[in-house]
């Protein structure tokens, strides 16, 4: 890891959950990056989208020396160089680069339950199958990734980005995508669970979480019940 006691600008733009800024938000916190953690709500995100502010029509951006530019996993890498936790060398950061792109194959599986237009009990049942069927495979990558690397980090002898992804990846997981899920105590404890048959990956998520700079940003980052920015009021938030 690395400090940065000077470098550009940044301002990162988001809602008010963590989503897919919350990796870049960790990166940040990782290497002790200065930034504007910026969380607007809906309205402003849709003002944005609607005056050409956003490159794409989505969030998260992120502003670097006033030029707004997008897509989360580039900025996370982009985060990741100026932390010190992406590489220089081109086959290190690959591997890297590969772990952290195939966090995403779990995420657009998983987030994407939420937004089904459909009734709560097919949402929750949906949850079940997911955690029961689809999750299990691609954990076993993981972890058997971590286990050939030899622990305790994915990649080489320091924390990478490649960890970041991971943690962040496992994060989502164990905690209560939407209202639905959270609010049915068996569905709920679905994800806490997800990670008991993964010794190697449970205690990687506790070994990034003891990272002090990271346990810093998980004891002051806004708390919610779920991650669902539809349905989350500004009471929900602590």
């Amino acid at each position: 890891m690395s400090s940065a006691d000077s470098g550009p600008a940044l301002k990162l733009s988001y809602f008010k959950v963590r989503g897919r800024a919350e990796l870049t938000r960790l990166v940040f916190a990782a290497g002790c990056i200065p930034y504007d953690d910026e969380r607007v709500n809906r309205e402003e995100q849709k003002r944005r989208k609607d005056a050409g502010e956003l490159p794409f029509g989505q969030f998260p951006t992120l502003t670097v020396n006033g030029q707004v530019l997008a897509q989360s996993y580039s900025v996370a890498k982009y985060a990741g160089k100026l932390a010190g936790l992406l590489p220089t060398d081109p086959l290190v950061a690959l591997q890297i680069e590969s772990i952290v792109d195939a966090t995403d194959d779990i995420r657009t599986k998983f987030v994407p339950i939420r937004y089904k237009p459909v009734s709560a009990e097919s949402k929750l049942e949906a949850y079940a199958d997911f955690f029961k069927s689809v999750l299990p495979p691609l954990l076993d990558n993981f972890e058997k990734i971590l286990a050939n690397a030899g622990g305790p980090y994915f990649v080489g002898s320091e924390l990478s980005l490649a960890d970041l992804a991971i943690f962040n990846m496992c994060d989502y997981l164990t905690s209560p995508s939407c209202e639905v899920q959270a609010g049915s105590p068996e569905h709920a404890a679905l994800g806490p669970k997800c990670l008991s048959a993964y010794p190697l990956l449970t205690a990687h998520k506790q070994m990034v979480a003891d990272v002090s700079a990271i346990a810093a940003w998980l004891d002051k980052r806004p708390k919610t019940p779920h991650d669902n920015v539809l349905t989350l009021a500004d009471s929900d938030y602590s």
